[in-house]
């Protein structure tokens, strides 16, 4: 049974590696290996390309010590109070793979040959 929950939420203060830590531990929390959260709204596509640059240089470190993580990062308007606080959504999870199925619940297959862990 999925359950939607809160997003979670990180300020980042630049220390990308205290992002991809803080990624980590919220996976390690999370009974189906996932991390939900938005991040702050830009006024500018430079502004929002920044705030992707510091998402994927996070998750890049964070890969580095778990070779199965995933990352999404979907459109999501946050219109909490009709302001508009968040344009992207970043999803992180992390693959247990057995027979070719992730057994932390999400849709995504693989071959079985592939490798298993």
């Amino acid at each position: 049974m999925k359950i939607i929950r809160e997003p979670d939420r990180f300020h980042f203060d630049g220390d990308r590696e205290a992002f991809a830590a803080w990624m980590l531990s919220v996976i390690d929390k999370s009974p189906d290996r996932l991390a939900l959260f938005p991040m702050p709204h830009r006024d500018t596509d430079e502004g929002l390309d920044e705030l992707e640059d510091v998402v994927r240089t996070a998750y890049d470190l964070a890969k580095a010590q778990r070779p199965n993580l995933v990352v999404k990062l979907l459109h999501g308007v946050d219109l909490g109070n009709g302001v508009r606080n968040s344009e992207i959504v970043v999803v992180i999870h992390e693959h247990r793979w057995i027979g070719g199925a992730c057994v932390h619940g999400c849709p995504d297959r693989r071959a079985p040959w592939a490798g298993e862990n």
